[in-house]
């Protein structure tokens, strides 16, 4: 293989994003592979009495209590109760700040392996809090995916007592 060619496969593969898609009331979500350590299914779940209503509950994983959040709550996508469709509730396990979470999503989708000259900016009229947790917008074949910033996210949250 040419120089050439080694360097331009190496600005490819310095270009792609991998993504975890995931589903949040009909809007496909996008969240970085290198902060997903897992996807699990929740048979049963403890609710936690006078929580913020973006903490789900707590599960028991593997012998490790975690906590479990809605991501479409903390993203202000979900404004009423989650609605189950049947089955197990699906989520995504991040770790933040050394403690792991589970973040509750309605679908789980693919990883997908992107290029940035697949995305934009976020519009500029996006409500406030999609603006400042997400990164861009990825056009894919039938539908749009929205790549949320999940360490912004994250870093900001402030959980208050119901």
């Amino acid at each position: 293989m040419s120089g050439e060619n080694r360097m331009r496969n190496d600005s490819m593969i310095d270009n792609e994003i991998q993504l975890i898609s995931v589903t949040i009331e009909g809007q496909m979500i996008g969240l970085p592979i290198t902060a997903v350590r897992d996807v699990f299914a929740i048979t049963r779940m403890t609710p936690v009495p006078k929580a913020d209503r973006a903490v789900a509950g707590l599960v028991n994983l593997r012998g490790h209590i975690v906590t479990i959040l809605d991501l479409g709550a903390l993203l202000g996508s979900r404004t009423g109760e989650r609605k189950s469709k049947g089955g197990d509730t699906m989520a995504v396990g991040v770790e933040w700040n050394g403690e792991v979470f589970g973040l509750v999503v309605d679908e789980i989708g693919d990883v997908l392996s992107l290029t940035s000259d697949s995305s934009e900016p976020m519009p500029a009229n996006m409500g406030q809090t999609w603006a400042r947790y997400t990164r861009r917008v990825h056009k894919l074949e039938r539908d749009l995916l929205i790549e949320v910033d999940l360490q912004a996210l994250l870093d900001s949250m402030t959980l208050q007592a119901a």
